[in-house]
């Protein structure tokens, strides 16, 4: 068996990314977002997705008849990407860092989801990627976004080791939550095969859990006003919820 050392996140796992997440409902969260943008009164069909991964969202939308943006800082994921949404029409696929970026057209809907604004590890960080994404939203436009809450990775991810098996896949996942930082530290070591030999590899990932109000705080000193929600709802998000959804407009 070869085994790889333990790499960045999204980029040893990136082809297999997908059978990773296969029990992931992602129709129930574009469902959930195209009713946001219907209370919007947004016309434009047009999605600009940061921290895209492997497009399955963007798939998804494209399938609905939306022009599709998609960013990720993820070679790796970004090539699977590629490959999925090869031949389809309207559909513009970035390379860049959630945290620094520009669009040359503002857009009037813009997404970041599964967790992917916990991989910021500062407030500064945060509130770096708020500003990129009001400077690329238009002025009626709406910004949609998941987060894991502190109690999500403090008490549910904790410090555990589990194992899963997703089509054809073997994967351990170990976390460890450090209080102070509100950071959890996390190893999937994944067994896969290819051409008939088993390959071992493992990737390193991080995510820190922000208090509702400091998210809000951020948001407004980027120059957003709106409401964060229970994941997939509308009822108010508490910090005992496990994700929460924001939706602010500029």
């Amino acid at each position: 068996m070869k085994s790889n050392s333990c790499s960045k996140p999204f980029t040893t796992i990136a082809p297999y990314y997908d059978r990773l997440m296969s029990f992931v409902n992602y129709s129930s969260w574009v469902s959930y977002i195209e009713k946001i943008i219907k209370l919007n009164n947004i016309d434009e069909r047009c999605i600009f997705d940061v921290a895209c991964g492997t497009g399955v969202c963007l798939e998804l939308w494209v399938e609905r008849g939306y022009n599709v943006f998609g960013l990720d800082r993820s070679f790796e994921m970004l090539q699977v990407c590629q490959k999925k949404l090869s031949g389809r029409e309207n559909v513009l696929l970035l390379s860049g860092d959630m945290r620094n970026f520009s669009l040359a057209r503002q857009v009037p809907v813009i997404t970041c989801l599964y967790d992917s604004l916990n991989y910021l590890l500062t407030e500064a960080e945060l509130l770096s990627c708020f500003r990129c994404v009001r400077r690329a939203l238009r002025d009626d436009g709406v910004f949609i976004f998941d987060m894991n809450t502190i109690h999500s990775l403090r008490d549910e991810w904790g410090n555990n080791s589990f194992q899963r098996r997703d089509e054809g896949l073997f994967s351990v996942w170990t976390n460890t939550f450090n209080p102070i930082e509100n950071v959890s530290s996390l190893n999937i070591t994944l067994h896969a095969r290819r051409n008939g030999e088993e390959f071992e590899m493992s990737e390193f990932h991080q995510e820190r859990g922000y208090q509702l109000t400091v998210i809000a705080a951020l948001l407004r000193d980027a120059g957003f006003s709106g409401e964060l929600y229970r994941h997939l709802t509308f009822v108010p998000a508490t910090e005992l919820d496990l994700r929460i959804m924001g939706v602010w407009r500029k």
